[in-house]
């Protein structure tokens, strides 16, 4: 599962069967209709398997209606989701993306329906913490992110973490039971790791082949330097905010002075980031900085016996934070003919036990705030954990990529100059404000 700077798109096509006037949604009386979903949620493990039993579920409890799951991959998905919707043909629930590429472009052109009533119908203003819902909110003109209605739901959460090696750790002489909760103890730990592994042994094992690496491992450090609000405030382009500040011009420098002091594998831009994970899971590095959506594949090769599971600890505010957020929101047709089904379907998919018990034995960990890993597997519980400490201190930071059209590649270029020692901290924060300000503009 590719999150994101991109942002997954999950999508799900679903054709409602006609229901006649009068009958219930139970079933009633129903004729047998369709109803379309498009998602792009195909992996397994992952969203698809679950996705699939959940509307097999939600059939039986509703006689007479059929859902169409159809999966697409996330390029298919975002290239055509809104012209299918304008036409009126196209899925009764979609799955979109967080950020002026998709998501702004839905609401703009009034594609998709604000959730208003069926949060309050389903008590969904429970789910996340109040930082959260801001990737969901749009004004209706598509150009204020973070603020307006909300337009989308979503099932999963995301975010950067740390996956070390318990042996690793133990070798050096630190203890994995008692990690650094602040972001010195962590570098220190780093700097032990460093002077413990043999020198040709990364203490990080990293992989940017595809450009995300870098902009995902950096959050722990941007994050533990400046302000969470602040980080959100930059992407949802809140006028004043800035990227060229004296704290994210430091986290690049320590970003920087890491790969200077040998903590990654010298060949990590012609390494992809998943395979990366699976090279750590064979034992390479002592640590791998990433999404928790490789979980498994971490899992699968140390065991979850030799794994601890932690965000980056946080710096002088005490707020953990992450490059995270919650998977593809899922957006309701403006022109379905059935919404308020649709939304009794995303209500099971996402809020009820049953879909949080198969989201879990997925390894994926629900959005819902109230969900509880299962007893009996410490490893998915670490993994929870994290993923909750981040996102009940409202220290998600989103994704980067988001601020802007061009982000990706402006952050993806950078931080490889950076790294490579060709591009200043504060050259490099200088090209990403410059990329923020020429879209701002056009927000205005």
């Amino acid at each position: 599962m590719k999150r994101r700077l991109l942002g997954v798109l999950v999508v799900v096509a679903v054709a409602v069967l006609a229901v006649s006037a009068g009958a219930s949604l139970a079933g009633k009386n129903a004729e047998s209709t369709t109803l379309t979903m498009w998602s792009y949620d195909n992996q397994d493990p992952g969203l698809q398997p679950v996705l699939e039993q959940l509307s097999r579920d939600f059939e039986k409890s509703h006689p007479g209606v059929k859902i169409n799951l159809v999966f697409k991959s996330f390029n298919d998905l975002v290239g055509t989701v809104p012209r299918a919707l304008a036409s009126g043909n196209g899925p009764d629930v979609t799955e979109g993306n967080q950020g002026y590429q998709t998501d702004a472009q839905l609401v703009k052109a009034k594609l998709i329906l604000p959730l208003t009533k069926y949060i309050k119908k389903y008590g969904w203003d429970k789910l996340y913490a109040p930082s959260t819902w801001g990737m969901f909110r749009w004004t209706p003109d598509g150009k204020s992110f973070g603020k307006g209605p909300v337009w989308g739901i979503a099932q999963t959460g995301q975010n950067v973490v740390a996956f070390i090696n318990k042996k690793k750790l133990v070798a050096a002489g630190i203890n994995p039971n008692k990690l650094p909760t602040t972001f010195a103890g962590f570098e220190k730990m780093l700097a032990t790791l460093r002077a413990s592994l043999p020198e040709d042994e990364p203490v990080i094992y990293a992989g940017n082949k595809e450009g995300y690496g870098f902009i995902h491992l950096f959050g722990g450090i941007w994050g533990a330097s400046v302000k969470a609000s602040a980080v959100r405030n930059w992407i949802y382009h809140v006028p004043g905010s800035r990227y060229d500040t004296p704290g994210t011009i430091k986290a690049l420098a320590r970003l920087q002075a890491w790969g200077k002091a040998g903590y990654f594998n010298d060949d990590y831009n012609a390494v992809g980031n998943d395979a990366s994970a699976g090279e750590f899971a064979k034992g390479k590095g002592a640590m791998w900085i990433g999404g928790d959506w490789d979980s498994t594949i971490i899992k699968q090769g140390l065991g979850a016996s030799n794994i601890v599971v932690t965000p980056i600890p946080p710096g002088p505010s005490g707020v953990w934070t992450s490059i995270g957020g919650l998977s593809g929101p899922w957006h309701i047709s403006a022109k379905t003919k059935y919404p308020d089904l649709g939304a009794e379907w995303l209500n099971y998919v996402i809020t009820s036990q049953r879909a949080k018990k198969l989201m879990f034995a997925q390894q994926q960990i629900p959005a819902d705030r109230r969900a509880k890993p299962p007893a009996g597997d410490p490893y998915l519980a670490q993994v929870n954990k994290a993923f909750r400490q981040v996102a009940d201190d409202d220290g998600l930071l989103l994704y980067t990529d988001w601020a802007s059209p061009s982000m990706y590649t402006t952050l993806q270029n950078q931080f490889q100059l950076l790294l490579a020692g060709r591009q200043t901290p504060a050259g490099m924060a200088k090209a990403v404000q410059d990329d923020w300000a020429k879209f701002d503009k056009t927000l205005r």
